[in-house]
């Protein structure tokens, strides 16, 4: 990379681009993703449970740069986003951000990051379409954290045609909130949600029992059970790991009963590019999205 890019010409006085700024390129030369799993195992287990784990994802050093990155993410652009993409435990108090929406949009660092090769074709082959990045996203359950409800974030996508992506910023365990998922499940479809008072997750599965949604036991599969709740499995991760999950996956987190530490993780979708063709489903998105924003700012919560 030039030098020149990394630093304004004195003889000017054009300020630095924000590309210059957040180091461009720098993510876009991490290893890619065929280089840090085993593809055929990652992708057989996908196809059984609709969801993959993959320890140590990222490197020491990435997170690091990750990490500092979102530092300056929060200092630099957080003040200067719409209201629609930041999300506070504490509307009044900056230091309680639990979720940052559309961060590619704001910033190119995190632009570049859904397009590096250490993310970008891992949803392809997962899934078996063309795809492309559709969001970033910052999510970070606080201590004392209510549970999140259990869903299927295609009821969110209004489509099946995507795919989640969540990395784990630190360790998440069952005390401060980790995910669970249920295998299999990707393959029941749409199921029946219905309104929740969650802050950023507008709906939960309707059919599931309320005690699990607040049991952070840890529960494996086991033959002969019949219910989602007795049939989740635990997501415990160490940083730097990287969770997946189908549309129709279900999914939760449990509440963070931790009195100090916060939950953080990235999160990465990406859409089939058939999807940017369908006005429809667009329209749709747009009007869901509008009437959310609209109930959030109602009740003061954004």
């Amino acid at each position: 990379m030039s030098t020149n890019k990394m630093a304004a010409d004195p003889s000017t006085s054009e300020p630095v681009s924000k590309k210059a700024r957040t180091g461009e390129g720098l993510v876009s030369t991490w290893p890619k993703f065929t280089h840090r799993m085993d593809q055929d195992e990652v992708k057989t287990f996908f196809k059984e449970t609709g969801y993959i784990k993959v320890p140590d994802f990222l490197s020491e050093d990435e997170l690091a740069a990750l990490n500092r990155e979102l530092t300056r993410y929060r200092r630099e652009v957080v003040p200067n986003i719409a209201n629609k993409d930041v999300f506070y435990e504490e509307k009044d108090n900056p230091d309680t951000i639990i979720r940052l929406e559309r961060m590619q949009t704001n910033d190119d660092f995190f632009k570049d990051l859904g397009h590096s090769p250490a993310f970008n074709g891992l949803a392809d082959l997962l899934l078996g379409e063309d795809m492309e990045p559709n969001n970033v996203q910052f999510f970070s359950k606080p201590p004392g954290a209510k549970p999140t409800p259990p869903h299927q974030d295609g009821k969110y996508f209004m489509h099946d045609k995507g795919i989640t992506f969540w990395l784990a910023l630190d360790d998440a365990d069952e005390e401060n909130g980790c995910l669970y998922y249920v295998p299999g499940t990707h393959l029941m479809g749409e199921l029946q949600h219905e309104k929740s008072a969650a802050l950023g997750f507008s709906q939960g599965l309707a059919d599931y029992s309320t005690e699990m949604q607040e049991k952070e036991a840890c529960m494996a599969a086991k033959k002969g059970n019949t219910t989602m709740a007795e049939k989740e499995v635990c997501m415990a991760v160490k940083k730097g790991s990287l969770l997946g999950h189908h549309p129709y996956t279900v999914h939760r987190a449990g509440k963070n009963s931790s009195p100090t530490r916060w939950r953080p993780a990235l999160g990465l979708t990406y859409w089939a590019k058939s999807c940017q063709h369908d006005e429809e489903l667009k329209r749709r998105h747009k009007e869901y999205q509008q009437k959310l924003l609209e109930e959030l700012e109602n009740k003061g919560r954004i």
